[in-house]
């Protein structure tokens, strides 16, 4: 068994991401975190909870909530015009059984990492302030095997300015840290999400033909997004970036081609905060800190979702 943490903003895509990991046959997930992001923060945790009751874990996995803001602003800005005012596309699910556990966050991310030395691999597929809070401490640096994040582009455009990406630009500083933590960092980019994650009309069709309850939450959550997707970025369907961060982890014959570049990240340029910005001619002469997937196989991503679906 794979040991993994899941710090998540949850709103319709990261819902999904959830599900391919409690569905996934080899992976423990020792927490769930949550993080500013999304939605309002209490709707996040929600969603979470009601994901881990729809995928049949209810009680098996501890949700922990984290930090409501980022950690040097009071304020951010949601994106429910992306997923809906509750993070569901307007769902409405009623609360689930299951509460949050009173322990912080960055105190449970610290805890377990330490208890299990080396065995645990972190995944930020919201903002990054839980996590850059838990790298304060050493013995976590230390002692996390990696960090998969969902973030940043690889010779690519923004997605909340035309240079950063949601993720990063929620809290810059954030980023900053975990860039810089040197932990073993595998970051899947807006970029090839916006590539290699499409689900087109046809494939919800596929969707909606395995009838079951999973496949019945798929749609529901992701009506508002699957509009915004077409009509705001031009795309063909949803496309489906936290779900593919975690997918390279359970499967990692998905990624076709990744690259090692130096990088580092923006917290104050006028035009440019939040941006991860990728040394792609080596011009600061640095070792490599990052792993980037640059291309992905569309077809056994697919697959692994209507698996976890059936």
């Amino acid at each position: 068994m794979r040991r993994i943490i899941i710090d998540t903003d949850t709103a319709t895509d990261d819902a999904v991401a959830l599900l391919l990991a409690l569905r996934a046959p080899d992976i423990q997930i020792e927490a769930i975190t949550i993080v500013v992001g999304n939605v309002e923060f209490d709707q996040e945790a929600e969603n979470a909870l009601y994901t881990i009751q729809m995928a049949g874990r209810s009680g098996q996995v501890p949700v922990y909530l984290g930090a409501r803001q980022p950690m040097m602003h009071s304020y951010h800005h949601t994106v429910t015009n992306v997923h809906g005012s509750d993070g569901m596309s307007d769902s409405f699910f009623p609360k689930a059984k299951q509460r949050p556990e009173r322990e912080h966050a960055v105190d449970a991310i610290t805890s377990i990492v330490n208890k299990y030395p080396g065995e645990v691999t972190l995944f930020a597929i919201g903002g990054f302030t839980n996590v850059a809070l838990a790298l304060q401490n050493p013995s976590v640096r230390e002692n996390l095997a990696a960090i998969y994040f969902m973030g940043g582009t690889y010779m690519f455009c923004g997605n909340i300015t035309p240079a950063a990406t949601y993720n990063a630009w929620v809290d810059p500083e954030a980023t900053r840290i975990m860039i810089r933590s040197g932990v073993p960092l595998y970051m899947t980019g807006f970029d090839v999400t916006y590539r290699y994650s499409i689900f087109t009309d046809a494939d919800y069709d596929q969707v909606a033909k395995l009838g079951t309850p999973l496949a019945k939450f798929f749609w529901d959550i992701n009506r508002i997004r699957r509009v915004y997707c077409k009509e705001v970025q031009h795309l063909a369907g949803s496309n489906h970036p936290d779900s593919l961060c975690v997918a390279t982890f359970i499967d990692p014959s998905i990624i076709t081609k990744s690259v090692q570049r130096a990088a580092d990240s923006e917290v104050s340029g006028d035009l440019t905060t939040g941006m991860i910005v990728i040394d792609e001619l080596g011009i600061w002469k640095k070792e490599p800190n990052l792993n980037i997937c640059v291309t992905a196989d569309e077809a056994k991503f697919k697959a692994l979702v209507m698996k976890s679906l059936s």
